[in-house]
């Protein structure tokens, strides 16, 4: 009976000492940013299997970029780490909240012909069957969790680009139109205005700040990897929407994405005059005007 207390004693320590060194170590070396993706432009004339591998890239590399970082993703991990490695978690979140639409978004302009044609199954499935999975899911071997579904629908989505242009049943379509590349950047304007609503959140708390931030910045990383994407494809992003715009709102997608702060401070108090910083307010002036270019973008098209 003393030697199974004792198992007991040491196992339940090693167990807590175990758990305590993982978020020490997830603590530390993980960060709430990725690498932004940058593609060169492409030539009008490119092969439309590449153009295609650089739409679906940016959708997807900042969720596969969290993936296949260290400590992979966080918000279903055990021991307790979303609600203590907060800032990760909340920007994973986000990271998956802006794939989500994107995905959908492009599978039904880029990736079809007519409003009337059949979505690719691949990324019909990447959509509505893998990207939707609850992101705290976690499980093993035959229980699916939500990393293996979210690394199936990334697959689909290089699968699309891979047999762009290609004959039999495997063969997909890639047409980005006039129209298409107005509602991709609608979908980019609508990811900056949601985050942007989310820190102008007047019932916020000083504690609540940080994960809205963070979540904030997830949601703009996917939207600013988009538009990149778009950009390098279709040069009348740049030529129809204003150089000046798309110059400026990539601009402030960088400030976003760089954007750490040690400590988050919510400026002290509601009426923002207080002595400590706004980490807040400072995020969402970025996030204002990179909005403002967007919609300004948009309606240089309209015309």
């Amino acid at each position: 009976m003393a030697n199974v207390k004792g198992i007991l004693k040491y196992g339940g320590g090693t167990v807590v000492a175990a758990a305590v060194l993982y978020l020490l170590a997830a603590g530390i070396f993980t960060s709430a940013s990725s690498e932004p993706y940058r593609p060169e432009a492409l030539p009008a004339d490119a092969p439309e299997t590449q153009k295609a591998e650089v739409l679906a890239t940016g959708v997807t590399t900042a969720l596969e970029q969290e993936l296949s970082g260290f400590m992979g993703w966080m918000v279903n991990d055990l021991c307790f780490v979303p609600n203590i490695i907060d800032d990760k978690s909340s920007y994973q979140r986000g990271v998956i909240y802006a794939t989500r639409p994107a995905s959908d978004m492009i599978a039904k302009t880029a990736a079809r012909i007519g409003e009337r044609d059949t979505i690719d199954p691949r990324l019909a499935d990447a959509t509505s069957r893998y990207f939707t999975y609850g992101e705290n899911v976690w499980g093993f071997w035959f229980i699916y969790d939500c990393e293996g579904k979210y690394k199936n629908g990334i697959n689909n989505w290089h699968e699309w680009a891979a047999h762009v242009g290609q004959p039999g049943k495997l063969g997909s379509i890639y047409n980005v139109k006039s129209d298409d590349v107005y509602n991709i950047i609608k979908y980019c304007a609508a990811m900056t205005d949601f985050a942007l609503g989310i820190l102008n959140d007047s019932d916020m708390g000083h504690f609540m700040a940080d994960n809205n931030i963070y979540f904030a910045k997830g949601v703009s990383v996917v939207a600013g990897n988009v538009l990149r994407a778009l950009a390098a494809v279709d040069d009348s992003v740049e030529a129809r929407g204003g150089a000046e715009n798309l110059t400026e709102a990539l601009r402030r997608f960088d400030y976003i994405e760089e954007f750490n702060p040690l400590y988050v401070f919510a400026g002290g108090n509601a009426v923002g005059d207080a002595m400590m910083p706004n980490h807040v307010a400072a995020l969402a002036r970025h996030l204002d005007v990179c909005n403002n270019r967007l919609n300004d973008m948009m309606k240089s098209m309209e015309k």
